[in-house]
């Protein structure tokens, strides 16, 4: 699991002072993320319209082209979550859970799923210009689940770099 950004750091808060937007990226933050996950769920219930969540976990290239799990730069998340942002609908819940990791929650059939995966994979801005290497992963809700079963089922599930 990704190391998660529920903790203040120095004296630089991480999240904007109403807890909705992570103040470096303005993405949302992991708590009004969870609030949002809940009511994708009991709307799903209600509705019987499925949702699904794709994980995105970034990790920086060094210059070789060799994976390395040096420390991001902040430039390098922001023009991430940037692209990120550009690349996704304004219906879709764009989130920053990890300090490498986002999740969107998408509203809307497989098909489209599937085309919003490979539009990220494949959009160079989103690794900013091959500094960073995606990998994504995706579920379905199914019915009946909870949000931290949820949550741990998309955990669990295998990061592709497509």
């Amino acid at each position: 699991m990704e190391e998660r950004i529920t903790y203040k750091e120095s004296h630089s808060p991480l999240f904007s002072h109403d807890g909705i937007h992570d103040s470096q990226t303005h993405l949302l933050a992991p708590t009004y993320f969870y609030k949002e996950l809940e009511r994708e769920i009991a709307l799903s219930a209600r509705t019987g319209i499925n949702f699904w969540a794709v994980r995105i976990v970034f990790t920086r290239v060094s210059s070789d082209g060799n994976r390395r799990e040096e420390k991001l730069r902040a430039e390098d998340v922001l023009y991430f979550s940037q692209a990120l942002q550009a690349l996704t609908r304004k219906e879709d819940c764009v989130a920053r859970l990890g300090v490498n990791e986002c999740v969107i929650l998408v509203r809307s059939s497989g098909n489209t799923v599937g085309t919003l995966l490979s539009r990220l994979a494949n959009d160079p801005s989103l690794t900013v210009n091959n500094a960073l290497e995606i990998s994504l992963s995706t579920i379905e809700c199914e019915t009946g689940e909870n949000a931290l079963s949820f949550l741990n089922r998309l955990d669990q599930q295998a990061l592709s770099t497509q």
